[in-house]
């Protein structure tokens, strides 16, 4: 049996940062995933379960995908999927905080 998403739902537009709003170089917390059951399971697969740091590896400004890195591994994901993956700005103490969204 699978992986399976079981948390609450958010109604309407999704709140927070998402995978496709962090800036390259930048590390992540993954915190939900917002998505159907076929590609929360897809995603899980990869290894971006809520609790894991990413690291956008780089992007481009309006199209295209977004590569990651997570465990060790690059993956490209397509924008959409990236703005499904909500997640929390890893802020290191020696570091200046991340640009505002």
């Amino acid at each position: 049996m699978g992986w399976r998403w079981r948390g609450p739902r958010p109604r309407g537009r999704v709140r927070g940062p998402t995978l496709a709003d962090i800036q390259p170089g930048l590390e992540a917390i993954v915190r939900g995933v917002v998505a159907g059951y076929g590609l929360a399971r897809r995603l899980a697969d990869m290894g971006i379960v809520p609790g894991t740091i990413v690291r956008v590896v780089r992007r481009n400004a309006m199209m295209g995908p977004v590569e990651v890195e997570v465990r060790g591994t690059r993956l490209l994901l397509g924008r959409g999927i990236a703005a499904k993956v909500i997640v929390e700005p890893v802020v290191k103490p020696s570091s200046p905080p991340p640009p505002p969204f």
